[in-house]
C-alpha cells in the first residue's frame, strides 16, 4: 500500500493542508509542536477511523484532535494505491456526521467500507496489529501486550488450520464471553427462580392469612346466624298467643256480625210487618167507620126496589112484564148487601185483631233493637281489640321479616365466604405445587448447564491445540527478529527469541534477559526488531506503510545508520517523523533516495 496524497480539512492544529508523498522514504521534519504527530495520527485515522470515547473524563485521540472551533469540518481525504489500483478515501470524523467514502479512481466505482472493502485493501490487518508493529509513536517503542496475543493467534492458527485467517484469541474470548453470558443467564434464571419461590411463599402466607380471616368471619357469621335463628324462634313463640287470640277474636267477630245481620233482618221484617198491619188497620178502621154508618148501598138499593115495584106497576103501562125480573134483581141486591155487611163485620174483627198484633210487634221490635245495640257495642269492642292485635301481629311480622332478611344476608355472605375460602385453598394448593416444581432446576437451566459444559470443553480443546503451536513459525519469527537486530546493531547481540510469556528475550552466552535489562537504546532496537518481524508475519498480503514518530531518539549515529539502511531495503513505504536533521544527513551520506516535507 502506497499513500500518494493526503488532504486535511481540519485535524488538530492542521487546517486546509495538502501533502504529496514518495513511495519509499518520506521524512516529515519540523520542530516541536509543529504538527508532525498530528499528521501521523491523521494518516492512521484515515486508514482505521477515529472513534470518540464514551468516557467523558477520558482524553482520547478523538478529543485530542477534534477542532474546538469547527467540529463539523473534522475531516480529510487520502489517495492511495494498492495492486496497481488507485483509490480515494474520504472520512468525516465528526461523531454526529460520521461518514466514510471509498472510490476506485480508475473506474469511479464506489466501494463499501461497511462490508469490508477497505479492510481487504489493508490486507485484513487490524488496527491493533498495525499500531503494535509498523506504527511507532513517540515513547511507544515497547509494543502492547496485544501484540503477543496476536502472534499467539497467528502461530496457533497456522498450527491448526494451516493459515492465519482464524483469530484464536478472539475465538477463546468469544467462548469465554459466551460462557460468562451463560453463567450470567444461569444465575439470572436461578435468581429468578428463587425470587419466584420467595414471591410464591409471600403469596402463600398472604393466602393462609386470608383463609384464617375468612374462617374467623365464617365462624362469627355462624354464631350470628344461630343467634338470629334463636331470635326468630323466640319471636314465633311470642307471636303464637297473639295469633291464637287474634283468631279467637276473628271468630267472635264473625259470630257477632252474623248475629247483627240476623237482628237487622228480624227488625226489618218486623218493621215491614208493622207497616203492613198499620196500613191494614187503617183500612179496617175506615171500613169500621163505614160499617158504623149503618147501611150498605146494595141492601139499600134492593129494599128501595122492592118498595117502588108495586107503585110502578100501577102507574106505568107495561111495567108488569118486567116487574118479576126487577123483583129478582132487588132480591139479589138485598142478598148481596147482607153478604157485604157480614164481610165488613168480619173484616172489622180482623182489624181489631191486627191492631192488637201491631201493638205486640212494636213491643217485640223494641226488644230486638236493644239486642242489636248491645251486639254492635260488643262488635265495636272486638274490632278495636282486633286492630290492636293486628298491629301487634304486623310488628311481629316486620320483626320476623327483618330477621329473615338478616338470615338471608348472612347465608349469602356465608356462601360468598365459603366460595372465597375454597378459591383461596385451591390457589394455595396450586402455589404449593408451583413451589414444589421450582425446587428443581428448569429445563432451560439444565440446557444452559449443558451449554456451559460444551463451551468449557471447546475452550479447553482449543487451548490444548494451541499449546502445540507451529515450531517452524516460531522459528521463522525468532530468525527474522534476530536478523533485523543483527543488521541494525552490527551483530552486537545474540539471538532474539519469543518467550513463553509472550514477550521477547535476548539470549547471549547461554543466558536470556529481557530487553529492559539493557540500555535504553538497545531495548528500543530489540523491540523495533520484534515489531518489524511481527509486522511482516501479520501483514502477509499487503505491505503497509511504516509510521515512525521519533522512533530512533535513543539510537546512536551508527545504529541509526544501520537502521536506515535496513529500512531502505524494505518494500514498505516509510514515514519518518522527526525534529532532528540526523536522519536526513545520514540518508544523504548513504545515497538513499528520500522525499522531504518540512512543517
Amino acid at each position: 500500500m502506497i499513500i500518494r496524497q493526503a488532504e486535511i480539512q481540519k485535524f488538530g492544529k492542521l487546517e486546509k493542508e495538502q501533502y504529496r508523498f514518495s513511495p519509499q522514504i518520506n521524512i516529515i521534519y519540523g520542530p516541536n509542536e509543529s504538527g508532525k504527530s498530528t499528521l501521523m495520527q491523521f494518516l492512521k485515522a484515515m486508514m482505521y477511523g477515529l472513534e470518540k470515547s464514551r468516557v467523558r473524563k477520558m482524553l482520547d485521540t478523538y478529543k485530542k484532535y477534534e477542532p474546538w472551533d469547527a467540529p463539523a469540518y473534522f475531516s480529510g481525504s487520502m489517495i492511495f494505491e494498492t495492486g496497481e489500483q488507485q483509490f480515494l478515501l474520504e472520512r468525516n470524523f465528526y461523531y454526529k456526521e460520521r461518514s466514510t467514502r471509498l472510490v476506485n479512481i480508475r473506474d469511479g466505482e464506489e466501494l463499501s467500507v461497511e462490508y469490508g472493502d477497505l479492510d481487504m485493501l489493508l490486507g485484513n490487518v487490524s488496527a491493533g496489529a498495525y499500531e503494535n508493529t509498523f506504527c511507532i509513536g513517540q515513547e511507544q517503542s515497547v509494543p502492547a501486550r496485544e501484540l503477543g496475543v496476536l502472534l499467539e493467534d497467528e502461530r496457533s492458527n497456522l498450527a491448526q488450520t494451516g493459515s492465519g485467517d482464524f483469530p484464536l484469541s478472539k475465538a477463546l474470548q468469544n467462548l469465554e464471553q459466551k460462557r460468562k453470558n451463560k453463567e450470567k443467564q444461569k444465575k439470572e434464571l436461578e435468581q429468578q427462580r428463587l425470587a419466584d419461590i420467595r414471591q410464591l411463599e409471600v403469596k402463600q402466607q398472604m393466602l393462609e392469612s386470608d383463609i384464617a380471616v375468612l374462617k374467623a368471619q365464617q365462624e362469627k357469621q355462624g354464631t350470628q346466624k344461630q343467634n338470629v335463628q334463636e331470635q326468630v324462634k323466640q319471636l314465633k313463640q311470642a307471636a303464637e298467643p297473639v295469633l291464637s287470640e287474634y283468631r279467637a277474636v276473628c271468630r267472635q267477630e264473625q259470630e257477632l256480625q252474623k248475629a247483627i245481620r240476623q237482628a237487622q233482618l228480624n227488625i226489618a221484617r218486623k218493621h215491614l210487618k208493622k207497616e203492613y198491619l198499620k196500613k191494614e188497620t187503617e183500612d179496617g178502621q175506615k171500613q169500621k167507620t163505614e160499617h158504623q154508618a149503618g147501611f150498605s148501598p146494595l141492601l139499600l138499593i134492593g129494599v128501595a126496589g122492592l118498595i117502588l115495584a108495586p107503585i110502578l106497576r100501577t102507574s106505568l103501562d107495561g111495567f108488569q112484564k118486567i116487574a118479576p125480573i126487577l123483583n129478582v134483581i132487588c132480591i139479589v141486591l138485598i142478598l148481596a148487601g147482607l153478604v157485604s155487611a157480614y164481610g165488613r163485620r168480619r173484616r172489622l174483627q180482623e182489624v181489631e185483631m191486627e191492631a192488637e198484633a201491631i201493638q205486640e210487634g212494636a213491643e217485640e221490635e223494641y226488644g230486638d233493637e236493644e239486642v242489636y245495640q248491645k251486639v254492635v257495642k260488643q262488635l265495636t269492642a272486638l274490632q278495636q281489640k282486633r286492630s290492636v292485635l293486628e298491629q301487634q301481629i304486623d310488628t311481629f311480622r316486620e320483626q320476623r321479616k327483618a330477621l329473615q332478611m338478616q338470615v338471608a344476608r348472612q347465608e349469602g355472605s356465608g356462601d360468598q365466604i365459603t366460595g372465597q375460602i375454597q378459591e383461596k385453598e385451591v390457589e394455595a394448593a396450586n402455589l404449593a405445587d408451583q413451589m414444589q416444581e421450582l425446587q428443581f432446576r428448569t429445563a432451560e437451566e439444565r440446557a444452559i448447564d449443558q451449554d456451559i459444559q460444551a463451551l468449557a470443553l471447546s475452550a479447553d480443546t482449543m487451548q490444548r491445540l494451541a499449546a502445540g503451536m507451529s515450531k517452524s513459525l516460531e522459528h521463522v519469527l525468532n530468525r527474522d527478529m534476530s536478523e533485523i537486530l543483527a543488521q541494525i546493531t552490527g551483530n552486537a547481540h545474540g539471538q532474539l527469541q519469543v518467550s513463553e510469556g509472550q514477550g521477547i528475550v535476548l539470549s547471549e552466552q547461554q543466558k536470556s534477559r529481557v530487553p529492559e535489562a539493557y540500555s535504553q537504546g538497545t531495548m528500543q532496537q530489540a523491540y523495533f526488531a520484534y515489531r518489524m518481524a511481527a509486522g511482516k508475519l501479520l501483514a502477509k498480503e499487503e505491505p503497509l506503510p511504516f509510521l515512525l514518530d521519533e522512533a530512533f531518539a535513543g539510537y546512536d549515529t551508527e545504529r541509526l545508520r544501520q537502521t536506515l539502511r535496513w529500512l531502505a531495503k524494505q518494500e514498505n513505504q516509510i514515514f519518518l517523523f522527526t525534529c532532528r536533521e540526523t536522519e536526513r544527513e545520514l540518508l544523504l551520506e548513504e545515497g538513499i533516495p528520500f522525499s522531504e516535507i518540512r512543517l
